[in-house]
């Protein structure tokens, strides 16, 4: 694979037209905007994919559905709050943005999701299935997340550098890019390339 461009986001990045998304969304949205730079992607580029990648998802707005489940029955509910708790919500929020009508998948895994978006990319790429491919790795942290973090012994590395951030990577087929046996830290990963 060969890098186009890359791009970073934190919580604090501000987004059009995102008003009412959560933070996971804004920041994978953010960060796809600021990879694709260079790229034409509502008149010129139509084969473009996105793979978002992630440990956990949303779990901050899965647990403020679930706070809010308990505390106002089903039938009180917010459905805004419900549709950004799915995993593929923040996928689809960049397709939406960058106005992207090619595949989108979301990766979660505890093990290596970087690692598995990136081999699924090249197999994309060297099968013609897209031409280029936006992969998005975001992360958020919670008190939920951090409160447990420190009692059990999740088999990945979020114990010892799990960030709230996004990164994004746009590639082409190419030779440039090896995926490596094993990402330690995907956003330092991103930024090496």
């Amino acid at each position: 694979m060969e890098l186009l461009g890359k791009g970073f986001a934190n919580k604090d990045d501000k987004v059009k037209n995102m008003r009412r998304a959560d933070n996971f969304s804004k920041m994978a949205v953010s960060a796809s905007i600021k990879a694709v730079t260079d790229l034409d992607t509502k008149n010129k580029e139509k084969n473009i994919s996105i793979i978002l990648a992630t440990q956990f998802g949303p779990h901050v707005t899965t647990f403020k559905f679930l706070d809010n489940l308990l505390d106002y029955s089903e039938n009180s509910v917010s459905p805004t709050v419900f549709s950004h708790s799915v995993h593929n919500a923040a996928a689809s929020y960049i397709a939406s943005a960058l106005e992207i009508i090619g595949q989108t998948l979301t990766i979660t895994s505890f093990i290596d999701p970087l690692k598995q978006a990136f081999i699924l990319a090249d197999a994309w790429l060297e099968t013609y299935q897209a031409e280029k491919v936006i992969i998005c790795y975001v992360e958020e942290e919670s008190a939920p997340f951090t409160e447990s973090q420190l009692h059990c012994n999740f088999p990945s590395y979020s114990k010892h550098c799990f960030t709230t951030g996004a990164a994004a990577a746009v590639v082409k087929k190419g030779s440039q890019i090896k995926i490596p046996m094993e990402v330690t830290n995907p956003f330092t990963f991103i930024e090496e390339l």
